[in-house]
């Protein structure tokens, strides 16, 4: 199955640099990763999370015929890097930060997300302010707004990864003192894992922000326009708040 799912994407994004720029909803290739509970990889190895349905319920109100099988699940810095230089790509759910803005074409938000200093309860790690961080060693994922946190507070020590199965395990083996990270994906994560998320606990908030759909700059502006208004008319209309309530959110 995702031999096949990779072979697919190979072929879309050769198609697509064909193409001078997307004009449906099913021209657009769609890019995400492993972010519970807005995307992640299901049993059956295809996408899905709030971002998911949010996405297929966009596609399914704008004629679009793509089933969540298409979206193809990569590494952080992998996707970022398509959806930077390829025509026609979308990665989600991406972190709107000022740096991104100008970067790409944005739909959303579709969440708003807080990042946190995840750490193991036992420790008792008690901090009031983000400068008590600084001497910590801290766990992110490359390229992820966990990284750009850790860097803005200007904590020294930081041990990047590409997977959070990684910084999970370094927690408890006390390689990293927190994991800077998402608090809702974490526990849903770590409980995936076979382990407690009673365990863990979130030792501060770091910054609260949108995570919205991140597009490449060659894509057509009114689908873009096109594409928020339906995600607009599925917030007003009560469809979003069932998705949330699906995830348990």
């Amino acid at each position: 199955m995702k031999l096949a799912l990779r072979i697919l994407f190979a072929l879309a994004l050769f198609s697509i640099a064909f193409v001078a720029g997307a004009t449906t909803i099913d021209d657009i290739i769609f890019l995400t990763e492993e972010y519970p509970p807005m995307n992640m990889e299901g049993e059956d190895g295809v996408a899905t999370g709030v971002s998911v349905d949010v996405l297929m319920e966009i596609i399914k109100r704008m004629g679009g015929s793509k089933p969540a099988s298409f979206i193809m699940i990569v590494p952080w810095v992998r996707g970022y890097n398509e959806v930077l230089t390829t025509p026609n790509a979308c990665l989600f759910s991406m972190t709107v930060t000022d740096e991104r803005l100008p970067l790409f074409k944005w739909v959303g938000p579709v969440f708003i997300n807080t990042v946190d200093a995840i750490a193991l309860k036992k420790r008792g790690l008690k901090v009031s302010s983000s400068k008590q961080l600084i001497n910590l060693k801290a766990g992110v994922i490359r390229g992820d707004i966990g990284e750009v946190c850790a860097e803005e507070i200007g904590i020294k020590h930081i041990e990047e990864v590409p997977s959070n199965d990684q910084n999970i395990q370094k927690l408890n083996e006390g390689t990293i003192d927190i994991w800077i990270y998402s608090k809702s994906g974490a526990m849903l994560l770590i409980e995936e894992m076979g382990l407690d998320p009673n365990d863990y606990e979130s030792i501060l908030n770091l910054s609260t922000s949108k995570l919205s759909f991140a597009f490449n700059k060659d894509i057509d502006d009114e689908l873009i326009e096109r594409m928020q208004r339906t995600l607009n008319g599925i917030k007003s209309d009560g469809t979003y708040n069932a998705i949330m309530k699906k995830y348990g959110m």
